[in-house]
């Protein structure tokens, strides 16, 4: 399923955690955390150009 509504992301105990819709949680280390969302920008970042052009 298609998400249209952005996750929630807090901090607990040195670790990133998100939460996202639908009951999806992931706990994830400060590195992997920076690497995920470098990843997920990258992506939007492709179809935002495809789309446009």
């Amino acid at each position: 399923m298609v998400q249209t509504v952005a996750g929630e992301v807090s901090i607990e105990v040195g670790q990133v955690l998100l939460d996202g819709p639908g009951g999806i949680a992931v706990t994830m280390t400060p590195a992997a955390a920076a690497e995920t969302g470098r990843r997920l920008l990258a992506a939007a970042d492709r179809i935002a150009t495809q789309s446009a052009g």
